[in-house]
């Protein structure tokens, strides 16, 4: 029994060890330890951001190693509905949501044009709402980045067929909290893009 005792104590040492070097290594290159603490004293993230946000993507870095996937929403399209379905039910729902269509980008079409070689399927579909866009680029330029919203339709290497879109609690929850105006706007495009997302998977219109 004093010999596991002992193992488990050894192995307690270690793992501080390793998390103490990493915190200094971490502090000396990048000054992260010191920000960590200092939110943690005077926080000026939102309050649902570790919840919502960061937790999640760790947790979805660590089970992958890939940072792409932490950083989106994927919904798998029902093998019964095609890839004409997906798109009509997503323009319809558009259509209806009040957010325009602006823009198309078949990938895999392009590229077999190219080389003459099947691609499995992927096509970019973009929809904006002009006046929200604006509002939250007033709010700060970099906002301009995740503009228009996107939604990608692909065949994964196994033949099933997913819809992705990156994940907007970041923009939302990720940072300080946003202004009410900002936060209702900003809540309504995440629900406008969830329910394309959805509906278009199981070519609901």
């Amino acid at each position: 029994m004093g010999g596991i005792i002992n193992l488990i104590k050894w192995v307690l040492i270690a793992i501080g060890a390793i998390a103490a070097y990493y915190a200094v290594t971490l502090q000396v290159q990048y000054g992260v330890t010191s920000k960590i603490i200092s939110e943690m004293v005077s926080p000026t993230l939102h309050e649902d951001a570790m919840e919502k946000v960061y937790m999640p993507m760790t947790n979805t870095l660590l089970d992958t190693g890939d940072i792409t996937m932490a950083s989106i929403v994927r919904v798998k399209v029902a093998d019964d509905v095609s890839n004409a379905d997906v798109e009509e039910a997503m323009e319809s729902i558009a259509t209806a949501e009040g957010i325009r269509s602006v823009g198309m980008l078949p990938l895999s079409e392009m590229v077999e044009l190219q080389t003459g070689e099947k691609q499995r399927f992927l096509k970019i579909y973009q929809y904006c709402s002009p006046r929200t866009a604006m509002t939250m680029v007033d709010h700060s330029d970099a906002f301009s980045a995740y503009l228009p919203c996107r939604l990608a339709l692909i065949e994964d290497k196994e033949g099933q067929r997913w819809l992705y879109t990156l994940d907007m609690n970041a923009m939302i929850y990720g940072g300080a909290p946003l202004p009410d105006f900002l936060l209702e706007k900003a809540l309504e495009v995440k629900r406008v893009i969830t329910a394309i997302q959805d509906g278009g998977a199981e070519g609901n219109f």
